[in-house]
């Protein structure tokens, strides 16, 4: 083989390693955001059985604006921000509902952006 051969050769090989390993993090990733949307379908499904118990009739949009409450599914990184804006005492000045990610759909979730204001 040529130098330029074994180069490519080597190069060949690199690529095709990378993509089977990106491909089993890829399969990783999958299986792990399936099972994060399946618990926070389970702890919604939890909330809900629980404000039913606490008031049968209203819904849980009355029990929200009641309590000013709201359950959010999220990542440990979005909590300690969110534990941060909280402490920092910022203001949440808008919500932008989301209009990607079709398993979230599928399984009748909704996102938002949640747009704060840093307290002066």
């Amino acid at each position: 083989m040529s130098m330029i051969e074994r180069i490519v050769h080597r190069v060949e090989k690199h690529t095709e390693e990378w993509c089977q390993r990106d491909a089993v993090r890829a399969a990783g990733a999958e299986t792990n955001r399936d099972q994060l949307w399946a618990a926070a379908v389970e702890r919604e499904r939890h909330l809900a059985k629980i404000i039913g118990e606490d008031a049968q009739r209203a819904s849980s949009e009355e029990i929200m604006n009641e309590h000013q409450l709201a359950f959010v599914v999220h990542s440990q990184e979005v909590a300690q921000t969110l534990e941060t804006f909280a402490r920092e005492k910022d203001r949440l000045i808008k919500v932008i509902p989301s209009t990607r990610g079709n398993y979230a759909k599928e399984m009748g979730i909704k996102g938002s952006w949640l747009v704060f204001e840093t307290s002066e």
